[in-house]
């Protein structure tokens, strides 16, 4: 099996810790996999495999990324697949034109490359749980509202057997910015 990568934000441990824990709190049966809070991030762009050897250029072209830190606040919890046997488990995002910029700024470096991303449109979230394995989902899945600060992010290496899962492999900090 290859290796896969990806470029995210890693939700800051505090915060991580805060939305585990209210997501144990619900007693998901439904799902085979609970995402660990050290795991809890935001994926900007998912690469998959390095097929044709890119790594060390996409490293280097997201250092070029020049943006100011931003605030991230999240906005509720939200499926993907069929609402009666939802797929993912996720807290949604707030509206965030900072963050939707640093994305088109990661998919900008990465368009000149031979990479193969992944053609979805970006929608932001955090992953609680996912694999479906049946029952029913409690009725009121809800999150507090909180408010967390993004000063980075990386390009992860995703090793599936292991927990954390992702691991970084580059960080990128963000300190200038138009």
């Amino acid at each position: 099996m290859s290796t896969h990568y990806f470029i995210g934000i890693r939700i800051p441990g505090q915060a991580a810790e805060k939305i585990g824990q209210t997501r144990d709190s619900w007693e998901l049966s439904t799902h085979k996999r609970l995402t660990p809070p050290a795991d809890m991030h935001i994926t900007l762009i998912f690469i998959g495999e390095d097929r044709f050897g890119e790594l060390g250029k996409i490293a280097e072209r997201l250092g070029q990324i020049d943006q100011a830190p931003f605030l991230l606040r999240l906005a509720g919890v939200k499926t993907f697949g069929n609402p009666e046997t939802p797929r993912i488990v996720y807290a949604a995002l707030a509206d965030s034109p900072e963050l939707m910029r640093l994305q088109r700024a990661v998919q900008r470096q990465l368009d000149p490359l031979e990479l193969s991303t992944d053609p979805k449109p970006f929608v932001p979230h955090v992953t609680l749980a996912s694999r479906w394995k049946g029952g029913s989902l409690p009725e009121k899945l809800e999150l507090e509202e909180l408010e967390f600060p993004v000063d980075s992010f990386s390009l992860f290496e995703i090793h599936p057997r292991e927990t954390p899962r992702y691991k970084e492999i580059e960080t990128y900090s963000l300190k200038g910015g138009a």
